[in-house]
């Protein structure tokens, strides 16, 4: 955003005076318009110099409703998305400060996006874009699901760049199986070359590695960089073998049709039975 308050707050006790008032969180654009007489773009683009964000201080009931305390309540339900947003997900603040929650899939993925509505009790419309044959499902977060997430771990504006995740151990492979079905991937022809796969931040990896170590007894590998090149570092943890059948087994256990992408639990299935495992 330019700064658009460069002239009208070039006074320095007019700057400190909405600054103190903004901080306050008891104001919002249209009454500092008032106050100061300006316009509204002056006010946010000065606040936003200074990453002040402005609450939603309106009198009309949100368009959009979600249940405010999924991520609150850790489940394997929202354990499973929050690997999902992870993976796929995006927390970001507009140009007028508000919080968005974003999120975006192949179309054919769809009715994954239905599931999360469906979990998160949302009555978001997804949208559909052609150019890219891609699906969309993004909203005004509460400053509860989106201050939820940032405290779990997810950060605005990422890419591949979480370093650590806060999730009960009991709970991992919840995450663990959102976060593949973003980010992951499992092929092969032979049972000595099929690979299991799982991109993201280093940080995170090693996080799950370790998960992976003690509850499947797989050994220590290297995390190599993503041959692409992406914001934030991405790498990859790769296993190969027949030890996969040991992290996915442990991934899929207790997991049901509303927590995983079914496309590649049916693959997951396949493989089993072609390698029998």
């Amino acid at each position: 955003m330019k700064n658009y308050g460069a002239k009208v707050f070039k006074n320095k006790i007019k700057l400190k005076k909405l600054l103190r008032l903004a901080k306050t969180n008891k104001y919002s654009a249209p009454k500092l318009v008032k106050i100061f007489n300006c316009e509204k773009k002056t006010i946010l683009g000065t606040l936003n110099k200074f990453g002040i964000h402005l609450p939603n201080l309106g009198r009309f009931k949100k368009k959009y409703i979600c249940d405010d305390n999924f991520f609150i309540k850790l489940n394997s339900t929202s354990i499973y998305w929050l690997g999902f947003i992870a993976a796929d997900g995006c927390l970001y603040f507009d140009n007028g400060g508000h919080k968005i929650f974003y999120i975006a899939l192949n179309r054919s993925d769809a009715e994954h996006l239905r599931k999360f509505k469906k979990a998160i009790k949302s009555n978001s419309r997804i949208c559909y874009i052609k150019s890219n044959n891609s699906a969309h499902l993004g909203f005004y977060s509460s400053d509860k699901i989106f201050d939820s997430l940032l405290k779990l771990g997810v950060k605005p504006n990422k890419s591949l760049r979480i370093e650590n995740i806060k999730v009960p151990h009991g709970l991992m492979s919840h995450f663990i199986r959102g976060l593949f079905d973003g980010d992951g991937s499992i092929n092969g022809k032979k049972i000595t070359h099929v690979q299991f796969e799982i991109a993201g931040y280093k940080p995170l990896l090693k996080q799950i590695q370790n998960t992976l170590i003690k509850k499947c007894g797989v050994n220590k590998v290297k995390i190599y960089p993503l041959n692409y090149k992406k914001e934030g570092k991405a790498f990859r943890l790769q296993y190969t073998g027949s030890q996969i059948f040991r992290i996915l087994n442990f991934l899929y256990k207790n997991s049901t049709s509303q927590i995983r992408l079914e496309r590649k639990y049916k693959k997951y299935l396949m493989f089993k039975k072609k390698f029998r495992k």
